[in-house]
């Protein structure tokens, strides 16, 4: 029988960010090859993210916004805008979950990060879901490093993460490589769900799918004309990413009479408008923009001599693939997730790093200095699959 329109593969994602975009930005990097595999596939996305959907959609692709709760500690959350008890806004957040999967009839439901959801808020609409759409696939996608093993470990079991996995899901895709970080081995995960696991290798933007026929803007457009060398700063969602960008501003002021550069920080939507202010007066008479991007873009990747970022699974894979002299600053905290991979990276030779508590504008010139005159490029043996 010939395929109708009607009978195009319907994809739901689950992606739950609280105060940030990294999940969002994966889920739609997998959107995007999806539609690249299945053009005339639909994708709906169900995010939390309270900037959602900030990057731009592909075709047949859409998002539904839940209430956004904000991760405080591992495992604590709190409503980020409606004043309401956060148990009644899970119960909401589940009702939407479970409606929209069963109105959606997806043949698929990619669930990102967590089984259950943000403290559980999964349990009832997959058990809905099994239930009435016994044919939709359960998917669960992990990111490489999840945070410290032995919290991660005890949360799940806590939480009832590993019965869901067992319960509900019919394949686990893991977005890093074994022999990179062994997840299934580091948080203890059963036989029973080993079997369902598969590493993916790491999720990054596809070059040719990011490049469109566009007129640059004027700072991307001096900036590729330019043959000055470039630096770009980034930290992600930028909720906390000041701290690394104002030393980074010390050490170009230390700089200034022997390295001829010119950078841009990239600050993210969610740093405070008072902190980019600060920012942007400290750079006042510095070769130095700093934006505040309304859509996230990769031209600047692309045209960097060195990326100076933290250690967002999303920016340190793009490193990986554009293969860009690095240097990383890891959050400390409240999780080990970006503290680990940076570890696990550098070790491999891929950048250079340097954790928050040490860094001093006087070391961070230092390493700015030596990598931006550097001619030594990653080396590819040490590239996981992208």
């Amino acid at each position: 029988m010939m395929k109708t329109k009607a009978d195009a593969a319907r994809i739901l994602i689950y992606s739950q960010d609280g105060f940030g975009l990294g999940h969002l930005r994966r889920n739609l990097n997998i959107s995007l090859q999806i539609k690249k595999q299945c053009p005339s596939a639909s994708v709906l996305i169900i995010a939390d993210s309270p900037v959602a959907p900030f990057f731009k959609l592909p075709s047949r692709c859409d998002f539904i916004k839940l209430p956004t709760i904000v991760k405080v500690d591992t495992g604590v959350w709190r409503p980020n805008r409606l004043p309401m008890n956060y148990q009644d806004l899970l119960y909401i957040r589940s009702e939407i979950i479970q409606n929209v999967a069963l109105s959606f009839k997806p043949h698929i439901f990619l669930v990102d990060h967590m089984p259950h959801g943000a403290l559980g808020e999964l349990d009832w609409p997959l058990r809905v879901l099994k239930r009435y759409s016994p044919e939709t696939k359960i998917v669960l996608g992990l990111r490489d490093i999840l945070g410290a093993p032995d919290v991660i470990t005890k949360m799940w079991e806590k939480e009832g993460a590993f019965d869901a996995a067992e319960k509900f899901y019919d394949h686990i895709c893991i977005y890093g490589c074994n022999d990179v970080f062994p997840l299934t081995d580091a948080y203890q995960f059963p036989q029973t769900l080993v079997a369902k696991a598969r590493y993916c290798g790491y999720v990054a933007r596809d070059e040719k799918l990011e490049r469109k026929k566009r007129k640059s803007a004027d700072l991307r457009r001096m900036l590729s004309e330019s043959e000055e060398k470039m630096v770009l700063v980034t930290g992600g969602g930028g909720a906390d990413a000041s701290y690394f960008m104002d030393k980074f501003l010390d050490a170009v002021r230390a700089l200034e009479k022997h390295e001829n550069f010119q950078a841009v920080i990239s600050t993210g939507p969610f740093m405070q408008k008072e902190q980019i202010k600060l920012l942007q007066k400290k750079a006042r008479g510095l070769p130095i923009w700093v934006k505040r991007n309304s859509q996230d873009s990769i031209d600047y990747m692309r045209r960097a001599d060195l990326v100076i970022s933290m250690a967002g699974y999303n920016t340190v894979s793009e490193i990986m693939r554009f293969k860009k002299n690095a240097i990383i600053v890891p959050r400390p905290g409240p999780s080990a997730e970006q503290t680990m991979r940076t570890d696990i990276l550098s070790e491999r030779g891929l950048f250079n790093a340097i954790h928050p508590n040490k860094l001093t504008s006087d070391n961070f010139a230092e390493m700015i200095s030596e990598k931006l005159n550097t001619k030594k490029q990653i080396d590819d043996s040490g590239l996981p699959d992208l």
